[in-house]
């Protein structure tokens, strides 16, 4: 009996099932990206940063080489944005004492209620109990998102609602603390209200089951084929055959292997306290980082298992803490140290010089990299790692703590968020300001704002965001 192998019937069976896989890669990769949740998280620490040594050489095209200040990020260089020039112009505004209104605007963007009755007098002084009379960026994400609300975790300090205060938002016609603002400063009832008793297979995203969902999203690219597959292997002879055959066998190979995603394990997560730690208390706050890396894994979970999409962490006691853990430690007057105050008789001409600036700055980029290492770590059921479908920001209140500058922000982005940012690149946008930057990153989760906190004064939004930095 003698047949006939059509050249359509061919390409069906054989060369079908491998052209078929970038075609529904692209297919399901949208899929995928929907079906995983982008996250925010943001990293504040205090005082500025050593811009001389922490700004990066201006490459062509925007190129990234990692400055001295930012090397312990170098294993994450290429899923990195670094940005200086971002200017916290509202602070300005403000009669304050160079600490409160910066650090209260810094996430707000916002004009402070400087008269306790929910309006802003610029005539009046900042007090450290004020509230914003605009959200801040993560509660206004959550509210677009319609998300829960956001966790805010706090390094080093003893009061976070008094303490930290920029999170806070003045409800219209209210007076006192917002009770949806809360923030901890305590890893272990982090843990406990988070992820304690979590079940292995009924988290709230059903992450512990993702490499199932993946599987069944995507379904088989051979198995899409395979009835002319068969047909067609019957057609030929046994030599034939087992070419056929063998051709299919690597085609499933490849396809397991791209189909493989180590679930998250939330149900029986623990936390392991260092035996006698206690939570850092002032003035010196011993064992913040321990406190830091505790409160930095417990966020990882937290955003793994599903238990919420945006999380911040501020270094909450920046004023005088120790940093005994450091070669350089215990450090004597860190806040004076910032300022270079004479008194001390330092001796450096700038802050740059100063060695033990250097470590506790040094320090807090150790922190953050610890934060993207357990981002990274995580795989999703897009193929892509958490780190990946992420936006994470690194950033302070001024850009150099000895002058209490609000210019110049050290600003880092991590991630990506799902491949809206363009990596491995510096920008230069000295004329950014920071509404534009949480402009640039409500866009990044697709909320098509054109500005961001108060904008009734020329110059405080571009009205685009940060230039190149999204798309």
């Amino acid at each position: 009996m003698s047949f006939r192998i059509t050249r359509r019937g061919f390409l069906q069976a054989t060369s079908g099932a491998s052209l078929a896989i970038p075609l529904l890669e692209s297919r399901m990769t949208r899929a995928q990206t929907a079906a995983v949740p982008t996250r925010l998280v943001i990293y504040q620490t205090g005082e500025g940063n050593l811009l001389t040594r922490w700004t990066p050489p201006t490459l062509p095209n925007d190129g990234l080489q990692l400055s001295e200040m930012l090397q312990p990020l170098a294993s994450h260089q290429k899923k990195l944005v670094v940005v200086s020039g971002t200017n916290n112009r509202v602070a300005r505004m403000h009669k304050s004492n160079d600490h409160t209104a910066p650090g209260h605007t810094l996430m707000t963007s916002s004009l402070i209620d400087t008269t306790g009755t929910g309006k802003f007098d610029a005539s009046i002084m900042v007090n450290s109990g004020a509230l914003c009379l605009g959200p801040s960026i993560d509660h206004y994400l959550a509210d677009q998102l319609k998300t829960s609300l956001p966790i805010n975790l706090a390094v080093g300090t003893d009061s976070p609602p008094d303490n930290l205060m920029w999170y806070k938002v003045k409800p219209a016609g209210s007076t006192g603390a917002n009770p949806l603002a809360p923030m901890s400063n305590d890893p272990a009832k982090t843990f406990n209200t988070y992820l304690a008793g979590l079940p292995t297979t009924t988290t709230p995203t059903t992450m512990s089951t993702r490499a199932d969902r993946f599987r069944s999203q995507r379904g088989s690219v051979l198995d899409g084929v395979w009835t002319a597959f068969k047909s067609l292997n019957a057609k030929v002879g046994v030599t034939d055959s087992m070419r056929l055959q063998a051709h299919a066998d690597a085609i499933r190979a490849i396809e397991l292997r791209a189909t493989t995603v180590a679930p998250v394990q939330c149900g029986g997560v623990t936390q392991s306290l260092p035996a006698n730690w206690k939570v850092p208390r002032a003035p010196t706050f011993p064992g913040m980082d321990v406190q830091a890396n505790l409160l930095v894994d417990t966020m990882v979970s937290v955003l793994s298992c599903g238990a919420n999409r945006i999380v911040t962490l501020q270094d909450g006691g920046y004023d005088d803490p120790k940093f005994e853990f450091l070669p350089v430690g215990p450090i004597s007057g860190w806040h004076a140290q910032v300022h270079n105050d004479p008194a001390l008789g330092l001796g450096y001409a700038s802050n740059n010089d100063n060695p033990t600036l250097k470590a506790g700055f040094l320090y807090y980029a150790t922190v953050f990299n610890r934060l993207l290492d357990g981002m990274d770590a995580v795989v999703e059921p897009n193929g892509m790692t958490m780190l990946d479908n992420s936006l994470v920001l690194w950033i302070s209140e001024f850009g150099t703590g000895q002058s209490h500058s609000m210019s110049n922000l050290p600003v880092v982005i991590a991630g990506g968020a799902q491949g809206k940012i363009k990596t491995n690149r510096y920008l230069a946008r000295p004329t950014a300001s920071l509404g534009d930057l949480y402009t640039s990153i409500l866009n990044a989760f697709d909320i098509p704002a054109t500005s961001f906190g108060f904008n009734d004064v020329a110059g405080l939004n571009s009205g685009s965001g940060i230039a190149g930095l999204v798309g």
